[in-house]
């Protein structure tokens, strides 16, 4: 039985879980689905305060708790999976409300995740850097 459910173990099954969990906004469960060591990478222009590459589960809990502080999910929909031995792309769509300015953002994603052990041992975030980097700009006063 041991060896049938690690069977259907899949990497494209530990990253389905994972963003379940990370929904669930359980920070601590979020982080049991990541490895000691993971690389956490999202995109974009520096300046965006959820914007760079944090390395193991203490930089990645620091990611955890800022996200809330500055992003509203609206909508996150997973549109397909591709999955090759470890490695698994998801591709989707979502819309956040930017806290800081109260503009709506949506963007294309795609996601690639390494899988290593039954959990994510990389985290790849690729979004409209640029729409990202705009909707934290503050409206200007003829704007």
């Amino acid at each position: 039985m041991t060896e049938n459910a690690a069977e259907e173990t899949t990497a494209g099954a530990v990253v389905r879980n994972y963003f379940d969990v990370f929904f669930s906004h359980d920070i601590n469960k979020t982080l049991d689905c990541l490895t000691e060591d993971v690389v956490w990478h999202v995109q974009g222009a520096p300046d965006v305060p959820t914007i760079g590459t944090r390395h193991g589960r203490d930089e990645v809990r620091e990611w955890l708790e800022l996200f809330p502080n500055h992003f509203h999910p609206v909508s996150f929909d997973i549109t397909r999976m591709f999955e090759a031995d470890d490695q698994v792309v998801v591709i989707g769509r979502f819309t956040h409300r930017i806290l800081d300015t109260g503009k709506e953002f949506d963007s294309d994603f795609a996601t690639i995740c390494t899988v290593r052990d039954g959990k994510l041992a990389a985290y790849n975030f690729l979004e409209d850097s640029y729409g990202l980097w705009a909707a934290f700009q503050p409206q200007s006063a003829g704007g």
